[in-house]
């Protein structure tokens, strides 16, 4: 791969920020400052503890996938009236799930991706890439504070510590074979014009089953407890 290419990708992705979330309790507030009827619905009731979490995941997706972020807050407060004259958990449960499954839903086209031109084409495919990278720091940041709090809680606190350290070391390693492996599918492809849009596709698989992974091993429960973050192979 030409040097100054690799250099300007490399910086894109760099760019990134990590966008963390709340506690594994209840993502979307603290339950020690807990006030409401329905904070304390929430902070009481293991399956809506990971609905709440499960929303705020889908809320944050939707809203770095819209186009139209406003429409996308407009209508969360609206859910927000809606559940909040649920009389029990049940009816609370079912208005989770509509909403987490109508955010999930919620994923426009890059407006960088009208374009037919090669130069178009790679930006809309970075955008894309940039979004996979968004939602995996997403994932990793939910996974990262479960074992932070299970290691505050656990009686034995050594074992999610060093899976927090091991999850970290992995996450290094990952990323340089994602490098290694995008930087060969880019110089397979280098005499042709589209060897930008391969590397950013190969970006984009690899990152995707990565977030696929995480959510897997350390967001789901043994048990039938929601996850913490909705499926990211369900948008």
């Amino acid at each position: 791969m030409d040097g100054a290419i690799r250099l300007a990708i490399a910086a894109g992705f760099a760019a990134m920020p990590l966008l963390w979330v709340g506690s594994a309790q209840a993502a979307s507030f603290d339950c020690s400052k807990a006030a409401s009827r329905i904070e304390h619905l929430v902070c009481d009731d293991p399956d809506l503890n990971s609905l709440d979490s499960q929303l705020q995941g889908a809320y944050l997706g939707a809203l770095d996938r819209s186009n139209h972020p406003l429409d996308v807050k407009q209508k969360q407060l609206a859910w927000l009236r809606q559940r909040d004259d649920c009389a029990d958990r049940s009816c609370m449960a079912v208005a989770y799930r509509r909403q987490i499954k109508l955010l999930s839903a919620i994923s426009d086209e890059p407006p960088r991706c009208g374009g037919s031109t090669t130069v178009e084409i790679d930006s809309c495919a970075l955008e894309y890439s940039h979004r996979a990278d968004r939602e995996l720091a997403r994932y990793l940041a939910a996974a990262r504070n479960r074992l932070t709090d299970e290691a505050k809680q656990a009686p034995t606190p050594q074992a999610p510590k060093t899976a927090l350290a091991d999850l970290d070391v992995s996450q290094t390693a990952w990323e340089a074979y994602r490098k290694a492996e995008c930087n060969a599918v880019y110089d397979w492809w280098s005499e042709g014009t589209i060897r930008g849009a391969m590397y950013q596709s190969c970006w984009l698989e690899v990152t995707e089953a990565r977030t696929e992974h995480v959510w897997s091993t350390w967001l789901r429960f043994m048990d039938s407890t929601p996850p913490l973050l909705p499926d990211p192979t369900k948008h």
